[in-house]
């Protein structure tokens, strides 16, 4: 009997505990991820991706044609306004050569031809038979002067195309390329014995080299149509260079173009026979004034991502965006409470966001505990 009554007290406690465990509530139904509201520096940012690059850059081409002899410099050689870069030796083909010694020899036959003629209408002069001012007189005496500096120019060319140098006047004629500016060698497009097309051919003339300014970079790149529509002349920058991520490098936005790069890209569509239209443009920027650590080792060509402040919004209270909770346009974060929900929504009023965090205005207080909207079922 005694036992009877200890199997029956042992069945009600187990009973009594499952239905408390039915009614009670879950220990878990109410556990929430929590945030906290807390103050922070808040910016918009625009961002465009190019590359960094020298202000100055200048692509050299000669204005004589012939094929490399010499190569004066190197690659990231340092170069002075004035020094030898490159020696051209002549090329000349059978033709020019034929071409230039027979006007060589023409321009000394009509030089020695007006020489003559000038020489006997001195001595008709000099006997009195004519005056010294005598039409012929004059135009042969002019006709000497031409004679000669067009002989001395067929020289002059026939020595250039011979030789590779001549004369004229103070000036020396050289095959001799020199750099037009100070700076650094960029890059070496020839090699010696290769021949050169010159800039007075009808055929594009040959990049020999570039060189540019190495201490004026300045960054290039592009920015979205919506960005663009923000940006104005003076924006501060920061710059990360793919070499060197870790650092943040200061500049001044310099240049916002008017026109887009890319101008409404007609595309065919390969499911039909409709033409689509891209309007993703993009506008390019340049930062300068860039303030590059002394320590690092700068080349052209550097990819760059430019973060340009738009907005700025200095110790101001914050909340990630992701406990934000929307009833249409309008914003409301939960706050824990002893609810059936276990929480309540508060309305909120929103300032500046970067995307991640989010300037709060009114609604809540400082570090004031929120629940993460974006863990919450059922919203």
């Amino acid at each position: 009997m005694k036992k009877r009554w200890i199997v029956v007290a042992t069945l009600s406690a187990i009973a009594a505990l499952g239905i408390y465990a039915v009614k009670a509530p879950s220990s878990d139904e109410h556990h929430f991820t929590m945030l906290t509201a807390k103050n922070a520096t808040i910016e918009k940012q625009a961002i465009a991706v190019g590359q960094i690059m020298p202000a100055q850059a200048v692509k050299i081409k000669s204005q004589i044609e012939g094929i490399v002899d010499k190569i004066y410099v190197n690659l990231g050689d340092k170069v002075e306004a004035g020094s030898p870069v490159i020696k051209l030796r002549p090329n000349p083909t059978p033709q020019d050569l034929t071409r230039v010694n027979a006007d060589l020899l023409k321009s000394k036959a009509d030089l020695e031809s007006a020489k003559i003629k000038l020489a006997n209408l001195k001595r008709l002069a000099a006997q009195k038979i004519i005056p010294a001012n005598f039409d012929a007189y004059i135009q042969a005496q002019a006709a000497v002067k031409s004679k000669t500096a067009e002989l001395k120019q067929k020289q002059q060319e026939s020595d250039l195309m011979s030789k590779g140098e001549s004369d004229a006047g103070s000036t020396k004629l050289t095959s001799i390329i020199y750099a037009p500016i100070n700076g650094t060698v960029l890059d070496v497009k020839v090699d010696v014995g290769e021949p050169i097309t010159s800039t007075e051919s009808n055929q594009a003339a040959t990049e020999i080299m570039t060189m540019a300014d190495m201490k004026n970079i300045i960054f290039k790149g592009s920015v979205s149509e919506h960005d663009a529509a923000q940006l104005t002349e003076g924006m501060p920058v920061n710059l990360t260079l793919a070499p060197y991520p870790d650092l943040k490098i200061a500049g001044k936005l310099t240049k916002v173009a008017v026109q887009s790069e890319k101008l409404n890209k007609e595309n065919n569509s390969s499911n039909n026979n409709q033409q689509t239209q891209s309007f993703d443009n993009g506008f390019a920027v340049k930062v300068s004034d860039i303030q590059f650590p002394k320590d690092i080792t700068l080349r052209s060509g550097f990819t760059a991502t430019a973060h340009i402040t738009l907005k700025k919004a200095t110790d101001v209270m914050t909340v990630p965006e992701r406990a934000l909770y929307f009833k249409g346009n309008d914003p409301f974060v939960l706050i824990a409470d002893d609810s059936t929900k276990g929480y309540k929504e508060v309305p909120v009023k929103l300032g500046l966001s970067d995307g991640i965090n989010v300037e709060v205005l009114s609604g809540i207080e400082p570090k004031q505990s929120i629940i993460d909207a974006s863990m919450v079922e059922g919203l």
